[in-house]
């Protein structure tokens, strides 16, 4: 008997807690580690956007600021522009990133939206003496 109480107060407590909503409610710490994790999956074409950039300039060094919302409703990053004022990096390679970002989506949803701000920092290697 003892067991089957315990056993209706854990679904009870559990049905109250994820009342039919299949999204979360995430700390602020937890928010930016789960975006940066999305953020994360684009690190290829990140490193590409970059790798041509050096094309142009063999020692370009920069940051490039990047802003945007995850919406509560489907987790999608919306508005995703550069922070023109805190970054220090050519247009091209900017608007790369900002492409490269395009489509991205945090699973689960969450319940708030989200306002973000996500830098890069590049550094070019110093040409190899011969």
């Amino acid at each position: 008997m003892r067991t089957n109480t315990i056993l209706s107060v854990l679904l009870l407590a559990a049905s109250t807690v994820v009342p039919g909503c299949s999204c979360l409610a995430r700390d602020a710490e937890t928010y930016r580690a789960d975006t940066r994790t999305v953020l994360e999956t684009r690190n290829d074409a990140i490193k590409t956007c970059y790798d041509e950039a050096l094309k142009a300039d063999p020692a370009l060094d920069g940051t490039v600021v990047v802003t945007f919302k995850v919406e509560k409703k489907t987790g999608k990053l919306l508005d995703i522009a550069t922070d023109t004022a805190r970054t220090q990096a050519p247009a091209a390679l900017s608007d790369c990133i900002v492409k490269a970002l395009d489509g991205l989506t945090l699973e689960p949803v969450d319940q708030r939206q989200g306002d973000a701000t996500f830098s890069w920092t590049f550094k070019a290697n110093p040409p190899k003496q011969l």
